[in-house]
């Protein structure tokens, strides 16, 4: 696979064994990104080359994901063992305090982080991500966690069917225009990213995805968020489809002076649509706490 990030590749060991790899690039205050399910560091690699010029930005994979090993134990496709994934990233690279930056699921691992390693923590931001499951923008009722969850199970179980039809799909030229039909803005976001996210998917597993999947379902930070206490810039697209502003709004509201930006017809992937727009208030964000 191509990864479009451009920093110096580096492997260190989890707390099972299991070998994740990370990218350095820049010098000055460490920067941390935590990618969306099923993706890679590719979604960020405006950010890398914005913030490269005046920190040390590091992307990692989590297990499972682009670069990073897959886990012997499959059942550790879960947000608090991606968190512990997230301390040795920081351990193995000589960091003792980092701003993270978690988008889409990378906001439920940044929270989840903060449960136990908040003196880590510089400052956050949560962006186009909820604190618990995603799954509540589809809906709420128990017949509903019932009836993903057992589809998600039978899969996991029986993926051929999946895999035969999904990755030639996923590979396919059809994607980009279910894309743009679907989710992202067609005028802003790139097909490149789009191209790349798919991509990885298809590599990825059916499985191994539905396992992540169901990690963010069991998950909840919620119950971090009042004890939060570092500067926290929370962002959220107008028009996310995947996470609703109103997801990600209720992180705003529970964690005591963070700071608020939606970022306007913004769909879920702001990273690729507008980075310039998200880059300049990260900068401003991280300027007024003088950490830049």
């Amino acid at each position: 696979m191509r990864y479009l990030v451009k920093g110096k590749v580096h492997e260190t060991a989890s707390f099972d064994g299991t070998v994740l790899r990370y990218t350095r690039r820049g010098r000055g205050l460490p920067i941390v990104t935590c990618n969306g399910v099923a993706n890679t560091t590719t979604f960020f690699h405006y950010f890398e080359d914005y913030f490269s010029r005046m920190a040390e930005v590091i992307c990692w994979d989590y297990r499972g994901h682009g670069r990073s090993d897959v886990p012997a134990d499959l059942d550790t496709f879960d947000i608090a063992c991606y968190a512990r994934d997230l301390l040795a990233v920081l351990d193995d690279a000589g960091i003792e305090k980092a701003v993270l930056v978690g988008f889409s699921m990378g906001s439920q691992v940044v929270l989840e982080f903060c449960r136990d390693n908040q003196d880590r923590v510089l400052a956050l931001v949560p962006l186009n991500g909820p604190a618990s499951n995603p799954f509540e923008a589809f809906g709420t009722g128990a017949w509903f966690e019932k009836a993903y969850t057992n589809v998600f199970n039978y899969f996991i179980e029986h993926p051929q069917a999946l895999e035969a039809v999904g990755v030639p799909l996923l590979l396919s030229p059809i994607t980009w225009p279910v894309a743009k039909a679907v989710e992202v803005d067609r005028h802003r976001c790139s097909r490149q990213e789009m191209d790349l996210y798919f991509e990885h998917i298809a590599k990825m597993g059916f499985a191994n995805e539905l396992r992540a999947l169901l990690g963010m379902a069991r998950h909840s930070a919620e119950d971090v968020l009042p004890a939060i206490d570092v500067p926290t810039l929370v962002i959220a697209g107008e028009k996310d489809g995947m996470c609703p502003a109103r997801l990600v709004k209720r992180i705003h509201r529970q964690v005591k002076g963070s700071e608020l930006f939606v970022v306007p017809h913004g769909s879920h992937a702001t990273l690729v649509e507008q980075p310039e727009l998200v880059n300049l208030r990260i900068e401003a964000f991280l300027r007024k706490q003088e950490l830049l």
